[in-house]
């Protein structure tokens, strides 16, 4: 999973729109969208690891465990998603990835260096677990993201999916329904959009969008939004803004 990948969404996404997003090249050509979401259908498809069920039955204790919290080096000038490919499992509560809190992240993806990143996780009981992770950003290529065990209803699906399924389907995207607006009126592609993951979990504060609206000047903008689900894979979604 890397920045490349919703870079060539988003651009697929935004035909004729400005594309503003720091995440937006505006070289790539959106012929390369086809295969931009190439291999996320078999994903599973030869996993032999075990699944978050097996996960969680194989833990034991009181206290929670953070997975994918292994060391990480990143390229420098490439993004960083502290959260990317990490997930929490608890013996009571289950899989608890979505209570995992960055408490601290000095990381610095423009500068070479060791930095730290800081993770904590609490379930109902209010027992709880910290880990400090070592980031590197160097010049030698970033890692790939560590995998999270499907569920065994995503290793299913996997494993019989028909390989011209969409993944994108997992995910609900909320509030993004084409609006027209009047011309000076305020517009923020923020309000009201919601993004639920393929778990259940708000990822919201994940999205990447990209595209402009100019309220002073009638038209058709388009703004899309592009974010990655716990397994890894991308998603997008655009929407249609006419100001009148």
């Amino acid at each position: 999973m890397n920045s490349s990948t919703i870079i060539k969404i988003m651009a697929g996404l935004l035909p004729a729109a400005p594309i503003t997003g720091d995440f937006i090249n505006s070289s790539i050509e959106t012929e390369e969208i086809s295969g931009s979401e190439e291999g996320s259908d078999s994903k599973y498809a030869d996993y032999e690891g075990p699944t978050m069920e097996e996960e969680i039955a194989a833990h034991s204790g009181s206290v929670p465990a953070l997975k994918g919290t292994e060391a990480y080096n990143v390229k420098v000038g490439d993004s960083f998603d502290p959260l990317a490919g990490v997930y929490a499992i608890d013996s009571a509560d289950g899989n608890i990835t979505d209570n995992i809190e960055v408490t601290s992240n000095n990381v610095n993806t423009d500068k070479a260096g060791n930095y730290t990143v800081s993770y904590r996780v609490e379930n109902s009981n209010g027992n709880w677990y910290e880990y400090n992770r070592k980031i590197q950003v160097s010049n030698a290529p970033t890692d790939p993201v560590p995998m999270i065990p499907p569920t065994e209803a995503q290793l299913s699906k996997e494993k019989s999916s028909d390989s011209d399924s969409e993944s994108s389907t997992d995910i609900t995207f909320i509030g993004l329904d084409d609006v027209t607006i009047q011309q000076g009126d305020e517009f923020d592609p923020k309000k009201d959009v919601q993004i639920i993951d393929v778990d259940g979990s708000d990822i919201t504060n994940r999205v990447y969008i990209s595209g402009d609206v100019d309220t002073e000047t009638p038209g058709e903008y388009t703004i899309a939004y592009a974010v990655f689900d716990h397994f890894g894979d991308s998603h997008a979604k655009a929407r249609t803004v006419t100001v009148e």
